[in-house]
């Protein structure tokens, strides 16, 4: 049986949470369980090494948790600038037209502002996307 304090390879980059992700070669079968933080390795399966996640698999599950909310938020930012593209759109018909009002006017303001925060989150990314 090995021991828990055998030094142990690095986790797979970029585990995709809320997933187990395993490594496995001919006998070995390594398993980083997100959920419960928990580093499993079987040989032969049977199972010899249980622990909790290191302060570095805690980190990466950590990140890839961060990343999996940023890539959700990425995308429904996508999808409101497109939604706002046409609302813009919508406005500079009237305008071209020559029917919109003041009340058209004042709504774009603070539309546009609302639409270059999200904007700004999209071109900086990075924490900016761990919120819509």
């Amino acid at each position: 049986m090995t021991s828990p304090v055998e030094e142990q390879p690095p986790p797979p980059a970029n585990p995709p949470p809320p997933f187990t992700t395993e490594r496995r070669d001919a006998s070995v079968t390594e398993q980083w369980d997100v959920p419960s933080r928990t580093y499993r390795r079987y040989e032969s399966g049977v199972l010899v090494i249980q622990r909790p996640f290191t302060d570095a698999e805690n980190a990466s599950a950590n990140q890839a948790l961060a990343d999996g909310a940023r890539t959700v938020n990425k995308a429904t930012l996508l999808l409101r600038a497109r939604t706002a593209l046409a609302s813009n759109a919508a406005y500079l018909d009237k305008v071209n037209a020559g029917t919109a009002t003041n009340a058209d006017h004042i709504a774009q303001v603070p539309a546009l502002t609302r639409q270059m925060q999200g904007l700004i989150r999209l071109i900086v990314g990075s924490d900016l996307l761990d919120q819509t």
